[in-house]
């Protein structure tokens, strides 16, 4: 079982965007969400408010509760164990987007 929460900058229209320009926006701007929280401007949770594309998480802060790995994205789920408890990744992708993962 997993916990985690996140932030997800969605490719248009959630699906892979096919476009270069697309993605590199999405990664822009996880970016720029990245350093608020880590300068300490934003909290994780008041930038999953502010911010996620994933109504869920945004509607808890970015947190996803308690799962199992077959119920999330492959992707996600190597990006969430390669992190420490409290840690926050970097910009991670998926088929999604781009995601702000905290393992809990």
């Amino acid at each position: 079982m997993y916990k985690a929460s996140h932030i997800l900058l969605a490719y248009a229209g959630a699906q892979r965007a096919t476009s270069n320009r697309i993605q590199e926006e999405a990664l822009f701007q996880a970016g720029k969400v990245q350093q608020e929280i880590l300068s300490g401007e934003i909290t994780f949770e008041e930038a999953a408010q502010k911010y996620s594309d994933c109504p869920s998480g945004k509607a808890n802060g970015g947190n996803l509760g308690t799962f199992e790995k077959k119920t999330m994205d492959p992707d996600f789920i190597n990006y969430l164990d390669n992190l420490a408890v409290g840690e926050m990744s970097g910009p991670c992708p998926t088929v999604y987007g781009y995601h702000l993962i905290r393992k809990n």
